[in-house]
């Protein structure tokens, strides 16, 4: 008997552990390889009220009562672009390319939030034990300060348009996402707190 409920508890388990990685449709999942494309962008437009160009940003996460036991919960927190939700103009945009690269950028900027989320849930985690209350503080805290940086971003380089800013911007933002290299979605192995 306890055989059946441990291995219908483990069937459950990795049931749930599946579900919550797939993707729906016009939704990508950072990565540093795959970046953002024309393609992405599932609203096209030519609209003279609009932006150019928007990409729209989902930092997930979803948690189960006993995540807190696990060593790595860093599959966990996603950083989605939503391409249902994103719209380009090809018709206003001189250099597209340069136009979505800024899109990238944001895109990685995202990706530093989410690694953040990552790290402040794994020194939390023993938290969660208590409730999903603390997830969702550091979530809304997460968003919130992507907000500041996303349009900290745009004002500094002017919506991507000064080039040398820019550069300083991704050169910023790759040692931010260095610094943070074991809290990357990919990352499954176990991590070790720093004293």
């Amino acid at each position: 008997m306890k055989q059946k409920i441990l291995g219908i508890i483990l069937s459950i388990a990795c049931y749930n552990l599946g579900f919550g990685q797939e993707l729906q449709e016009g939704q990508k999942r950072w990565n540093s390889e795959n970046k953002l494309t024309i393609d992405d962008f599932k609203i096209k437009i030519s609209d003279s009220n609009n932006e150019a160009i928007y990409s729209q940003f989902m930092i997930s996460y979803s948690a189960q009562g006993f995540d807190f036991l696990r060593r790595n919960i860093n599959n966990r927190i996603e950083n989605l672009f939503l391409g249902n939700a994103s719209w380009i103009d090809t018709t206003k945009i001189r250099n597209i390319d340069k136009q979505i690269e800024f899109q990238q950028t944001q895109f990685n900027l995202a990706e530093i939030q989410a690694r953040n989320f990552r790290k402040r849930l794994f020194i939390k985690k023993w938290k969660i034990s208590k409730g999903f209350k603390i997830m969702n503080k550091i979530s809304n805290e997460i968003m919130a300060e992507f907000s500041e940086k996303r349009l900290k971003l745009m004002r500094e380089t002017e919506s991507g348009r000064n080039q040398k800013k820019l550069t300083e911007w991704n050169e910023k933002i790759t040692n931010e996402l260095e610094e943070l290299y074991e809290f990357r979605f990919e990352n499954k192995k176990r991590i070790k707190r720093k004293k």
